[in-house]
């Protein structure tokens, strides 16, 4: 089950955190929109669109500076490793931890409120802090 650990509406910023996670390996769905400015002069659409994807972050890659993430953080990686978790994908960027690998037939940096809803209808989802329907 997915845990939401971002904003209560998802499409602000939400981050799912899959509950059912090792001590070390986090699967994580997030949603970035794109400012409305963006979507209009870069993209020419008139619509809402977001960059939304699933990664899975191993906290304990060598390649991760523990100390940068800790320090744009401001959280310790042992005090609370989710949010460490997170703190990686923020810092190091969906890139690095397989955005493009997931989604298949979807382009994670582009999709609609629909095409969103469309694919997280097929996780579960607790729907403590999370004020949407899929």
């Amino acid at each position: 089950m997915y845990i939401n650990y971002g904003d209560r509406n998802f499409f602000e910023y939400g981050m799912l955190v899959d509950s059912e996670h090792s001590d070390t390996e986090f699967d994580i769905i997030f949603c970035r929109p794109y400012d409305d400015e963006t979507v209009k002069d870069f993209f020419n659409e008139t619509e809402d669109l977001y960059q939304c994807g699933q990664v899975t972050v191993d906290i304990n890659d060598s390649w991760i500076d523990k100390e940068k993430v800790e320090s744009y953080i401001g959280l310790k990686k042992e005090d609370n490793p989710i949010q460490f978790a997170i703190g990686c994908l923020e810092y190091y960027g969906a890139e690095n931890f397989g955005a493009d690998d997931f989604w298949v037939y979807e382009n994670w940096r582009y999709m609609t409120k629909e095409s969103i809803c469309k694919k997280l209808r097929h996780y579960l989802i607790a729907s403590d802090n999370l004020d949407i329907e899929w």
